[in-house]
């Protein structure tokens, strides 16, 4: 096993963690060579394991901003032709890459009846390392160009359900909430925090939601989503990486620092 699979000893970890998906991605300038005619192509890439294929809407283009006014912002203008977003599966859908013109994505993700067993952070960012190689390789061959990643984002989704049919109650799972009384039918909130290179320049945010979420089986659950997002020191697939990996440790840290000890023993807090 490669240094790179090794999970960070220092940080914190469970045997049963309410982990529903994590979502790896990078967000880079178009090339400049690409036209949407070629997406067949690049599902070709990767159609060995993801044999399935469906088409979603593109995501508009997403940078973390810094210093800007935020009573006035400017209009986006979109020039020449939009292009789709395309979903990649594998047969039973846990695991997903999303491709557009300016993105890549790696999404694993519970599926059926959720016993199916998260691989570890290791595993997907050198599976996802070697889709961005993949990709790079098919956009030099279009043009001489690598990836100008300007964006990176790491995302841990969390569905917390009460146990044994209790009421669900956010300050039991959750430290930065309490009701004070009567808990409320649902509730949404988010903070975000910024992150500091070593310059002390600001180069990300870290990014909090919870909420009350109904799945499909009708259970109450909050759903508590950690992100990352913000620009790698190079626009370089290593650098990206990097980012990443440092969003990983950062969003694991600030999920067991914003939830409860009780909550730690239901879901077996290792160290």
């Amino acid at each position: 096993m490669s240094n790179d699979a090794v999970r960070p000893s220092h940080l914190p970890d469970f045997r049963k963690p309410p982990l529903n998906e994590v979502v790896l991605g990078v967000q880079f300038s178009p090339p400049e060579a690409y036209q949407q005619i070629f997406a067949g192509e690049v599902w070709n890439l990767y159609r060995n394991d993801f044999p399935k294929v469906q088409e979603q809407p593109p995501l508009p283009p997403s940078f973390e901003t810094f210093g800007l006014p935020t009573k006035s912002r400017p209009f986006d203008f979109v020039t020449g032709a939009t292009h789709d977003r395309f979903w990649f599966l594998r047969p039973d859908g846990e695991e997903l890459i999303q491709f557009q013109q300016d993105r890549l994505l790696h999404n694993w993700r519970k599926v059926g009846d959720e016993s199916n067993p998260y691989p570890r952070f290791e595993v997907m960012v050198n599976s996802f390392h070697r889709e961005l190689e993949q990709l790079e390789r098919y956009m030099q061959g279009l043009s001489p160009q690598a990836l100008a990643i300007n964006q990176c984002e790491v995302s841990y989704i969390n569905h917390i359900a009460p146990l044994n049919d209790q009421a669900l109650l956010a300050s039991e799972w959750l430290r930065f909430i309490s009701f004070f009384g009567k808990e409320p039918d649902d509730f949404t909130m988010a903070f975000r925090e910024a992150i500091y290179d070593a310059e002390n320049r600001p180069i990300g945010r870290l990014i909090c939601e919870a909420s009350v979420a109904i799945k499909s089986n009708r259970q109450r659950v909050i759903q508590l989503t950690l992100t990352v997002r913000g620009a790698p020191q190079q626009n370089t697939i290593a650098s990206g990486l990097e980012f990443l990996k440092n969003g990983r440790d950062l969003i694991v840290s600030r999920f067991a620092q914003l939830t409860t000890d009780e909550a730690h023993k239901n879901w077996e807090r290792i160290k």
